[in-house]
């Protein structure tokens, strides 16, 4: 099994990777219709879409490293819930990505948000 410690820098890891792309669809290196299941209809929506996405990411990073830091207290408690949420999120946005419109988002993006999921699962659990 796959340690705390290393599940979850491995997910920072990611989601830096995820933050970074998501810059490249801001500035419009990434197709529109390769980001959001491929439901953009302009330039704008992507905009907006990338403004949310990176925003998401940032808040994900900073709860993964308060729960990473393992230390008590309350902010240590949200982290924990926090990382389950990210769970959840990376869950259902696996099932999105299955779904999703454009075939290059469907096989790229649903095993890294599968892959994303199970180690939130596994950072949300905590150290054994």
């Amino acid at each position: 099994m796959l340690s705390f410690r290393s599940a979850a820098n491995l997910l920072l890891v990611i989601l830096s990777l995820a933050l970074f792309f998501q810059v490249a669809v801001l500035i419009g290196l990434v197709p529109t219709e390769m980001v959001w299941g491929g439901r953009l209809a302009n330039e704008q929506e992507r905009t907006v879409g990338a403004l949310v996405s990176i925003t998401v990411l940032l808040l994900m990073i900073a709860v993964v490293r308060v729960r990473r830091s393992n230390k008590g207290g309350r902010l240590a408690m949200v982290a924990r819930y926090g990382v389950w949420a990210i769970a959840v999120v990376f869950a259902l946005n696996t099932v999105g990505n299955v779904f999703a419109l454009d075939v290059r988002e469907a096989l790229i993006f649903t095993p890294v948000t599968l892959v994303c999921s199970l180690l939130a699962c596994r950072v949300a659990l905590g150290e054994p």
